[in-house]
């Protein structure tokens, strides 16, 4: 099937087609007319998401609304993308692993990848009725329990043997993902500190050359914990609350471009360190790591102590920090919104980073 690669793309014989082979129509049933609006600002870094409104010729039971996915337009963030495979291993989450999983996700009703273009498409429901989390202005200690109340369980399904189960899932430690992903850092960390000398201490500053020079190492270390299959990119803008509105989910997470096998605690240090501000993860981060060990107690993973998670948590940080100077470096920050993201990440980031002494970590 040809696809679009662009919301200019869009038309309704491809909508209804994709609508009638995911069974979401029934015979006559058919798309009149659409329209759409940009939903990006905040949560389109690496994407172009659009809302898509439907007419149909009659009353039927096909969605009133879709939420589309396109690769960024942005050159440099799609080249970044595509270096690290993001789009395509979105692709491969819905198509070929998301029927396996029992945590909450959204409704996909096609997804694909054009190889030649480096672009990608993905139809999902709307989950209009939810919430998103604010990635800028955070989330609360109880929004931050029920993340981690939804990425224990996927944890735990593949504790220690995400490898045996998706032998071709991306690694954290794999060779070839190490050179790609380190590159775009050696390439931006110094230019993150030219955008943002105020918010690099001089301590940092004069630790940077040397944790530059351990950075494949650190990808190692990732890769020397316990793995499993994660996420990959908790942070708020990728999760929709449903505010204890009756009938909705506590928590969905979206975006699943960054889905990896890695040191677990990952997803929940990309929460921490980039989505609480800095007073509330003081305050909720004995809570959220002890929460987490205990759910993955009650998943079935033995022996997983509050101490060996704190050192995951601190190697999943040091390991952290460098993709909040990444994005700060490489990233476009032509808006308000996007400069802030990049702001906020390296501020949360970097605090955590002295609250919980890891220059000690630097090799």
């Amino acid at each position: 099937m040809t696809f679009p690669i662009s919301p200019e793309d869009l038309n309704k014989e491809w909508l209804n087609q994709i609508l009638r082979e995911s069974a979401s129509l029934s015979e006559g049933e058919k798309v009149e007319s659409f329209s759409y609006e940009n939903i990006s600002e905040g949560v389109g870094l690496l994407g172009v998401v659009v809302r898509v409104h439907l007419c149909y010729n009659e009353t039927v039971r096909g969605p009133t609304s879709l939420v589309i996915k396109f690769a960024t337009d942005a050159p440099e963030n799609r080249e970044l993308a595509n270096t690290m495979n993001l789009y395509e291993r979105e692709v491969i989450f819905f198509n070929e692993i998301a029927k396996g999983l029992d945590i909450p996700i959204p409704k996909c009703y096609f997804a694909a990848m054009d190889h030649s273009s480096g672009g990608d498409v993905i139809v999902l429901e709307d989950l209009f009725e939810y919430s998103l989390g604010d990635q800028i202005g955070g989330i609360t200690a109880e929004q931050a329990l029920m993340v981690v109340d939804v990425v224990a369980p996927l944890h735990a399904k593949y504790w220690g043997k995400g490898e045996e189960v998706f032998p071709d899932m991306q690694r954290i430690d794999s060779e070839d993902f190490i050179e790609r992903s380190a590159a775009s850092f050696y390439a931006s960390w110094e230019k993150a500190l030219e955008r943002f000398p105020e918010f690099f201490p001089d301590e940092l500053r004069d630790a940077l050359p040397a944790y530059v020079d351990a950075m494949e190492d650190i990808y190692r270390e990732m890769g020397n914990r316990t793995k499993t299959v994660i996420h990959g990119d908790v942070r708020m803008d990728n999760a929709l609350f449903g505010n204890g509105v009756q009938g909705l989910l506590p928590v969905i997470l979206i975006d699943w471009q960054n889905i990896m096998i890695s040191n677990p605690l990952y997803d929940i240090g990309w929460m921490m360190f980039t989505s609480l501000p800095v007073e509330t993860r003081r305050e909720c981060e004995k809570d959220v790591l002890e929460r987490y060990v205990a759910q993955l107690k009650e998943e079935g993973v033995q022996n997983y102590s509050i101490e060996q998670c704190e050192k995951d948590y601190d190697v999943a940080l040091l390991f952290i920090i460098h993709f909040t100077i990444l994005i700060a470096g490489l990233f476009d920050i032509s808006t308000e919104e996007k400069k802030r993201l990049a702001e906020t990440g390296l501020e949360r980031s970097i605090a955590a980073f002295f609250d919980r002494d890891c220059l000690k970590l630097i090799p």
